[in-house]
């Protein structure tokens, strides 16, 4: 029997976090080993009724859990709704008053925002004190020996002076990032670091669901990815034709087609011979990978120059989703000092392992219907280097998962992230129950850290601290 490893906790935190003050609560984390937080979407209750005549999130809606609906009463509120609503770490979180709309926590340093044509947001008159109690406790955390970081750069709407493209090969947007991760250290003096999520481009081929982007979005033409795939010496209306391609192969297999495929086609180097078929697939995801490289790298040279200690990380999907996201794991690990891939596993929702494959499943058979789910679940399978086991396939994935899936889905995955990383020190896979989906169960997350020790990791970050039960407390613990 495999032997458990200590596992080092990074645990996510979402506002308000004044339940963090609690000394009390700080030493039942630090004699547990957790000494890692993440405050994601580092922003204040501005105490005011939301006038934004915004509509209240529907249960079970995709996104609704995120920080607009933070006030939302626990009743109704899908952060803590499914089978884990009771527990200390909730029961703490929710005795915080909690009012009004989410804010910056902080007046803009200005001057690191010239020449970027954008205006910041600013934190409304009358909420300094609030923001001040903020920076000690962030002070405070970081003199007991936590090491604490910030998700995201989204703290509120800046506004830009001039319209800009959306896109990631926009230097103005990461020149922003940037700038903005250099004043959190500004004003959080004693952060350890700073994470964003993403990165990578669309993996959903279901069309219309809204979580994950698509698969087979039309290219972005803008101005800054005309000048890359100059730069880069290749075409995107070639490539963009090379996407439309795929997606008419996809609609049109048959079942001989399936069954030739996965007799025939079994290792890299058959990957490699179809790729070579079509040059503008090739180029596809050379430009892809070097567009994702590009930002993630100025974004790391900004979080640098504002100082060389802190750290930066991201958090992209899993390996196997990873190419068809132009994420590449070895190149990005050059320019990050952790990578979190989102060992994410539960059914429906968004960004769920077993969501997703459950969504290819049926799309391909809408779009096939001479193929049967067993021919398309193999396909899926081969082509994203995934191993089911026999008696867990996609139709059975909305009932609780036996060790078995873990032992082959986490464990290879994470496996693939030592060996495409390979430091494990650099690798902290985010591990959480719901998107939105169906919970995991307490089990499940244990079978989860034991696949992730065994396969070598050292590291993981919990998606999230306030809506952990004390059941999920005590697997955590152990």
């Amino acid at each position: 029997m495999k032997k458990t490893m200590q596992l080092r906790a990074l645990m996510f935190v979402i506002p308000p976090f004044d339940f963090l003050a609690d000394e009390g609560l700080q030493d039942e984390l630090l004699a547990n080993g957790v000494r890692d937080l993440m405050l994601g979407f580092l922003r204040l209750f501005d105490d005011y009724p939301d006038i934004s005549g915004a509509r209240p999130p529907v249960p079970g809606e995709e996104l609704s859990w995120w920080p607009q609906f933070a006030d939302r009463p626990e009743a109704d509120n899908p952060i803590v709704r499914g089978p884990y609503t009771e527990g200390r770490f909730v029961r703490d979180y929710y005795a915080t008053p909690r009012r009004g709309r989410l804010v910056t926590p902080f007046h803009p340093t200005l001057e690191l925002y010239e020449g970027l044509g954008v205006v910041p947001p600013d934190l409304p008159a009358g909420l300094e004190a609030k923001a001040e109690r903020l920076q000690r406790l962030i002070a405070g955390l970081s003199a007991r020996g936590f090491c604490v970081y910030t998700f995201g750069s989204s703290d509120g709407p800046e506004r830009w002076l001039e319209e800009q493209p959306a896109c990631i090969n926009n230097p103005r947007y990461d020149g922003y990032v940037g700038a903005r991760l250099r004043d959190y250290y500004l004003h959080f003096p004693t952060i350890a670091g700073c994470i964003t999520d993403g990165p990578g481009y669309g993996y959903e081929i279901t069309p219309g669901f809204r979580g994950g982007g698509q698969l087979f979005a039309p290219l972005c033409t803008c101005v800054y990815c005309r000048e890359k795939a100059r730069a880069m010496g290749v075409n995107l209306t070639a490539m963009q034709a090379a996407v439309e391609r795929i997606k008419q192969a996809l609609h049109d297999l048959s079942p001989a087609q399936v069954d030739l495929f996965l007799e025939s086609q079994q290792g890299v180097l058959d990957a490699l011979d179809l790729l070579l078929e079509d040059p503008a697939i090739v180029d596809l995801v050379r430009f892809k990978t070097a567009s994702v490289e590009g930002s993630i790298a100025r974004i790391y040279r900004a979080v640098k120059a504002a100082n060389p200690k802190l750290e930066y990380g991201i958090c992209p999907r899993l390996p196997c989703f990873a190419p068809l996201q132009g994420v590449n794991f070895r190149r990005l690990s050059r320019v990050t000092d952790f990578i979190q891939p989102k060992h994410y596993l539960w059914m429906g929702g968004f960004d769920g392992f077993k969501g997703t494959l459950a969504r290819y499943v049926q799309t391909l058979r809408e779009w096939n219907p001479a193929l049967d789910d067993a021919r398309l679940e193999a396909l899926i399978c081969r082509l994203l280097g995934i191993h089911l086991p026999d008696d867990y396939r996609v139709a059975d994935f909305e009932r609780p998962a036996p060790k078995r899936f873990f032992d082959k889905v986490v464990y290879r995955e994470s496996r693939k992230m030592l060996q495409r990383i390979g430091d494990p020190e650099k690798v902290s896979p985010f591990v959480g129950l719901e998107h939105g989906g169906i919970w995991l169960t307490a089990e499940e997350l244990r079978y989860t850290l034991q696949a992730i020790a065994d396969a070598g990791l050292r590291r993981f970050t919990y998606f999230i601290l306030n809506s952990i039960s004390d059941e999920i407390w005590e697997v955590i613990r152990a």
